[in-house]
């Protein structure tokens, strides 16, 4: 698969500042050297904790901020080299769904104007825009007529359909999913990944989907990459992270998904401690201070990302030796039972019915 964005030692470091003058006395290191690729009708995934740097990844990729470093090309264009009026351009190709619906929606705005503004913004749909932007609302599930209203008379999953629907207007090739469905009640989660998961279908669109649920990416996602304080730990196709997961954190991770049948038995990893400070992160592997298995060289040396030939790519010195016996999950029938996986179960169940 041909990679249509690439990104190599992305850095983001925000300054700290103090005193009258404002100098800059520290950084918070929020993204610290990320590097991945997004193949064409791809969703790569960001999960990982709070803090640890998975929306500030996204918005960069957009340059929505800039960085201090690295490097991002999509479709052959250096993005960092383009002057304002060619990123303006780009854009079209590289849009976003934001986590909260109704805060990314103008209040005062009916929902043909929110649609029809990144039209006008393009210059496209010239003496059609009202009939582009009902095809746009149908397309997510909603009605023509609703154009007319504004946001606060949506429910949430509404709101995020119309959040999609601007998205998509330009006819992007890349969108950033900024947890597009934490906010919303489990049953709505299904109905809006599964709405995500056919538009790519029918557009090959592209996905970076940024989640903390790993109920969702396991459903939607083509590759995981596992983010801990602003690095990426690990990283593989779906199916090898949740069945050999190599790094103590991914582990950690896998065996938090809550599985509601108590005769299930397995192994839970409950990890001591808080998240290091960004700002003031420790020494050699950021996950040395909660890891289990942390030994001196932890605490020396900062593990590089390792590749194996299958493009399970890992950062732990001693990962070999942690690989677990036993999976970290149950069997497929047990995790059946969760009932949000059900619902998403469902959701694509239904999608495939019909493709």
């Amino acid at each position: 698969m041909s990679a249509l964005l690439r990104v190599e030692g992305l850095v983001k470091h925000f300054p700290i500042r103090k005193g009258m003058f404002a100098r800059a006395t520290g950084a918070v290191r929020a993204v610290d050297g990320v590097s991945f690729d997004l193949g064409v009708g791809e969703t790569l995934a960001l999960v990982g904790e709070s803090g640890c740097g998975k929306s500030t990844t996204g918005r960069l990729v957009l340059r929505l901020i800039e960085p201090t470093a690295g490097k991002i090309e999509f479709d052959g264009d250096d993005l960092l080299a383009l002057d304002d009026a060619q990123m303006r351009r780009r854009r079209r190709a590289m849009q976003v769904i934001f986590q909260d619906p109704f805060a990314s929606l103008n209040p005062r705005m009916t929902v043909a104007q929110a649609i029809g503004e990144p039209l006008a913004l393009h210059g496209l749909a010239e003496g059609h825009r009202a009939q582009r932007v009902g095809e746009i609302l149908t397309l997510v599930g909603l009605a023509p007529e609703h154009a007319r209203r504004y946001p606060h008379e949506f429910s949430g999953g509404q709101r995020q359909r119309i959040g999609i629907a601007r998205a998509l207007a330009v006819e992007p090739r890349i969108v950033v999913c900024d947890e597009p469905v934490s906010a919303l009640d489990v049953s709505i989660q299904a109905q809006v990944v599964n709405l995500l998961r056919d538009l790519q279908k029918r557009f090959g669109l592209s996905y970076i989907f940024i989640a903390h649920d790993l109920a969702v990416v396991k459903f939607i996602a083509t590759r995981i990459a596992v983010m801990y304080l602003g690095r990426i730990v690990e990283q593989a196709d779906k199916h090898a992270l949740f069945d050999e997961p190599r790094h103590p954190y991914t582990q950690a991770l896998l065996s938090s998904i809550p599985i509601p049948q108590p005769t299930v038995k397995r192994r839970r990893i409950v990890l001591e401690g808080d998240v290091p400070s960004p700002a003031n992160p420790p020494s050699g592997c950021g996950f040395r201070t909660r890891c289990p298995h942390a030994r001196p060289r932890c605490a020396e040396e900062t593990p590089p990302l390792q590749t194996d030939a299958d493009g399970h790519a890992v950062a732990c010195h001693f990962w070999r030796e942690l690989v677990p016996r036993e999976p970290i999950l149950p069997g497929t029938a047990a995790i059946a039972r969760n009932p949000r996986l059900e619902a998403l179960q469902a959701a694509f169940r239904h999608t495939d019915a019909g493709a």
